[in-house]
């Protein structure tokens, strides 16, 4: 590369605010020279730059060894790495080729602008804007160079922000700017630039603007509303909760503590109405309106007394199988529940109708398990009931007290390890502010989603009433505990009562129809039911064959408790066509049917009428089609196929012989024609000769 270098003889023009490093072939010297000028190497040097991240000079062709002078407008700053030494602290002057001097290898130095320059061998420079703030926006700075710092503390370009303190900011975070003086400095240490104290700043040398994670040097200080509070979080672990309206900005050591799971910094208070409550646990001793709480007491605040809960550095939230808040259990009139004092273990019971928020401190919703014989007595044939208690007993085992009932808690990481759904209720849950608000005033977002707290019933209760969709062409019966029924037809949507259910079908399935395995449902097609089946029938002269159908059937007329009158209509219509079909099959022989099977079934089936009616239940066949029939005897089945094959092979013989008759006579045709048309021709040609020769004898 060098012996590159030194075979070229070229000039390379430097104009003003440019710059080029030669570095000497013998000596290793680098020199800078400065536009402008015109660069004429000679064969003992070649051209350079110097590579700062690898730290060494790179040789580069001549054309690319012209570098641009750093340049600092108004308001920016050349942060200069590696400065001349005092005594020859000058950059290359302009129109000249210098040796480098010697430089502080590892000092930086901040240089305010309008100013521009060329650089030194070995110097690296960077043009740093100034950092203009808004009230709300600080900086993050640290000394790097105490000695340095102390020297230049007063020559920062500093501008001050118009009312740059305010009398209720007095006892905001330490550490700023305006709270240090020159013998205040230490290495290493960090202060703020608020933007409510300074609008401009650019920092002396000695002080550094530490960038944030994604090297921005300005920072936001958080603007907190009205019902907002944030958490700033020190090196040592102090918490400090700060509520707004204000404007944050954080110590030197902080940081804004940011959820895990949003990212946020901002967040809402917790809102609580007299059946809701939180539970906390003291962590410090503190002392608020007149009394003393100590470490390690516990408390339960709910919005009777609290209607808007700040969390305080004091406190520790309490939580219950994931959930923070306590909502109150809607116990409607007629049902009751369970509570346990957890300190003396009674059990008392208590009635609806009533809003049941218990305190977690004394009180906890408690199961009662059944046993086998119970079950049995008061649920008899309710599965359900059995497995539920079955799987009660086994968390009473694990369980590490001697109770009786086994808590809500414990339920609860059971249904959840098995993947169950939980137990809903009914209550309000608060939510964050809402972005859709935008300016307007603070808001609280509730819904009617649930998060059960530690609470049960015997009986599962759900969020809501359970919602039934009909579908179009559908039907479902619903049933009253009192007996009563009504049919609804779709499309619909059903609200169902507390004591209301929905008649349940058992359908059979397989080819052939069998009861053995049934189909469940709710619902009743009402048009176009098809229905597929097999039936083995025995002709005239005792031949087996096995006919497939698909049925067609239509429930009828209106809204009819009919339809649900029998519980397994597949079955009905299946027993119906297969004795039809079977009783009218045995008085037709085997060649008779299997020439045109379709008919018989048909004819079987419908008769003379063009449907097969079940008044009963409300339906009615109107169509049957065959998709097949077998002969079940082989021999038989194979006679029938050689039988058909011959058949077929007698009827294209045949078809042969007559379209060649046909031919045939086709052609004779037209010989005869052929025939014809030349006896007329020879007979005219007669009769030409007999008209020539009368012509000659009269002309003679």
């Amino acid at each position: 590369m060098k012996e590159e270098h030194r075979s070229k003889k070229t000039d390379l023009v430097l104009s003003v605010g440019e710059y080029a490093f030669t570095q000497d072939a013998t000596t290793g010297a680098v020199k800078v020279l400065t536009g402008p000028t015109v660069v004429n190497v000679t064969g003992q040097e070649y051209p350079v730059i110097y590579d700062h991240d690898a730290a060494r000079f790179r040789p580069v062709e001549l054309e690319d060894a012209a570098q641009k002078s750093p340049m600092a407008p108004q308001g920016f700053y050349i942060e200069l790495h590696n400065p001349a030494s005092i005594e020859t602290a000058t950059q290359p002057q302009p129109a000249s080729k210098e040796n480098a001097p010697a430089l502080l290898m590892g000092r930086r130095v901040n240089i305010p602008g309008p100013i521009t320059f060329s650089l030194w061998p070995t110097q690296v420079a960077r043009v740093i804007q100034g950092h203009n703030l808004r009230s709300n926006q600080y900086l993050l700075c640290r000394i790097y160079d105490v000695a340095a710092a102390r020297e230049n503390w007063k020559k920062a370009v500093l501008e001050t922000a118009n009312g740059a303190r305010r009398a209720d900011e007095s006892d905001g975070p330490q550490g700023t700017i305006s709270e240090l003086t020159e013998d205040d400095l230490s290495v290493g240490q960090l202060f703020i630039v608020k933007g409510s104290e300074v609008s401009f700043y650019i920092p002396p040398t000695g002080v550094e603007v530490v960038p944030d994670e994604d090297g921005q040097f300005v920072r936001d200080a958080l603007t907190l509303e009205r019902l907002q509070y944030c958490i700033l979080v020190d090196e040592n672990g102090d918490k400090d909760y700060q509520r707004g309206p204000k404007v944050v900005f954080p110590k030197p050591t902080q940081r804004f503590y940011r959820d895990p799971k949003t990212n946020a910094t901002l967040f809402r208070p917790t809102e609580l109405n007299p059946k809701q409550g939180i539970h906390v646990k003291v962590i410090a001793p503190y002392t608020e309106d007149g009394r003393s709480y100590s470490e390690g007491e516990e408390l339960f605040i709910t919005g009777k007394d609290t209607s808007i809960y700040f969390p305080r550095p004091e406190h520790s939230l309490i939580r219950y199988d994931g959930n923070a808040k306590h909502f109150a259990t809607a116990v409607p009139a007629g049902e009751a529940r369970y509570i346990m004092d957890r300190g003396t273990g009674e059990i008392r019971k208590v009635e609806g109708p009533t809003m049941l928020l218990p305190d977690p401190r004394h009180e906890v919703i408690v199961r009662r398990v059944l046993t086998e014989a119970e079950c049995a007595h008061w649920y008899p044939g309710n599965d359900e009931v059995l497995e539920v208690n079955a799987l009660l007993r086994t968390l009473l085992q694990r369980s590490p007290s001697t109770r009786s009932a086994i808590s809500e808690g414990e339920v609860r990481r059971s249904k959840k390890a098995q993947k169950r759904p939980a137990d809903l209720g009914i209550a309000d849950m608060s939510s964050v502010h809402s972005a859709s608000s935008g300016p307007l005033a603070d808001e609280w977002v509730r819904s009617a989603s649930y998060a059960e707290p530690r609470s049960v019933t015997l009986t599962t209760k759900y969020a809501g009433v359970p919602l039934v969709k009909v579908w179009p062409g559908y039907a479902v019966m619903v049933v009253r505990k009192n007996g009563e029924r009504r049919v609804e037809v779709g499309p619909k949507t059903l609200l169902m009562d507390y004591d209301e259910s929905l008649e349940v079908l058992e359908l059979s399935t397989n080819i052939p129809k069998s009861d053995e395995r049934t189909l469940p449902t709710v619902y009743v097609k009402l048009r176009d039911n098809l229905v597929r089946d097999l039936v083995v029938v025995e002709t005239k002269d005792r031949v087996y064959v096995t006919v497939k159908l698909t049925v067609r059937a239509q429930f009828v007329g209106e809204a009819s408790q009919a339809w649900f009158a029998t519980r397994d209509y597949v079955q009905l219509i299946t027993r119906r066509i297969r004795s039809v079909v079977k009783a009218k099959l045995r008085e037709v022989s085997i060649e008779a049917f299997m020439a045109d099977p379709a008919r018989y079934v048909r004819e079987a089936v419908f008769g003379e009428s063009q449907t097969l009616a079940f008044p009963d239940a409300g339906l009615e066949v109107d169509d049957v089609e065959l998709m097949g029939a077998r002969i079940n005897d082989p021999t038989i089945a194979r006679m029938f196929e050689d039988a058909q094959q011959l058949a077929v092979a007698s009827a294209v013989e045949l078809k042969h012989a007559e379209e060649k008759l046909a031919f045939e006579k086709a052609q004779q045709g037209l010989e005869r024609e052929r025939a014809t048309e030349l006896a007329q021709t020879e007979a005219f040609q007669g009769s030409l000769e007999m008209q020539k020769i009368q012509r000659e004898l009269e002309l003679v």
